[in-house]
């Protein structure tokens, strides 16, 4: 199946750099830009629009240790280039921008706990129902939609890009089971998730949050790993996701994901 805007074959550019300052003891800052330059082709044909896309991000981040078992991490990226309008081909400046940042603490008791709290931000654009193509993408002004190559985990089931959607996660990570010696390599992890959208009348990455509210939804998600020898470890992975009133009824159905794996090194 092809996809109009879409070369299967796609031909893009990337030019980039980063660099780290280190000169601040327990702290790392650093900043990158990269270049984006799409020259691919439609599939099929199509001589009446130009889907083309071309993109830079600035990023700005810090991590570190704040006291004793505190550490923080924050990033901020903006996005400029030209994106087209969906049937004019009209040029638009894209104006997005995004941000993650969080907080975690090792707690130095039984089951060693690591709690975690994190915000992350991608702009939207209000009147894009895609937020990843140029067909049902911008129609008017400037392109707000933060449009991004890479991955932040943002939960199991609902799985969303950082594209007009926010987010708060509360998290907890332990080793229930640590003074047993077979299980003392057992994790278990607990990740809640409150969704929202950043332009209430845009879409986001699931095209069924269709109302115009900000409400996306809520998600738990748990998590198993176990190093059971040191050629052997399994995984499993749960996650359920409530969604809220930017689901119209029809749609407003929970979704499930699970996942096991195991792995052995040989």
């Amino acid at each position: 199946n092809s996809v109009p805007g879409w070369d299967k074959e796609s031909d893009r550019s990337y030019y980039g750099f980063e660099g780290t300052y280190l000169g601040i003891p327990n702290h790392g800052i650093y900043g990158y830009l990269l270049i984006q330059r799409d020259d691919s082709g439609e599939d099929p044909d199509d001589p009446l629009h130009d889907y083309s896309y071309d993109s830079e991000y600035f990023g700005l981040g810090s991590q570190g240790k704040i006291i004793s078992g505190m550490h923080y991490w924050v990033e901020i990226i903006r996005e400029t280039g030209e994106s087209r309008i969906f049937d004019t081909s009209e040029k638009q400046d894209i104006d997005a921008w995004a941000v993650d940042l969080g907080i975690s603490y090792d707690w130095d008791i039984y089951s060693h706990p690591n709690i975690s709290v994190e915000y992350a931000f991608g702009s939207g654009d209000k009147d894009r129902i895609s937020v990843t193509d140029t067909q049902d993408g911008n129609t008017l002004g400037d392109d707000r939609n933060f449009l991004y190559f890479g991955y932040l985990p943002a939960g199991y089931a609902l799985s969303p890009r950082l594209s007009n959607l926010y987010f708060y996660k509360i998290g907890l990570l332990l080793k229930p089971l640590e003074k047993y010696h077979f299980f003392r390599n057992l994790s278990l992890g607990i990740d809640y998730y409150w969704y929202y959208k950043d332009k209430k009348d845009g879409g986001i990455y699931d095209t069924e949050a269709t109302l115009g509210d900000n409400d996306i939804g809520s998600e738990i998600d748990f998590s198993l790993s176990w190093q059971i020898l040191s050629d052997l470890s399994c995984t499993l992975e749960y996650g359920h996701f409530e969604p809220g009133d930017a689901y119209p009824s029809s749609n407003k159905n929970s979704e499930d994901y699970f996942s096991t794996g195991i792995n052995f090194t040989f």
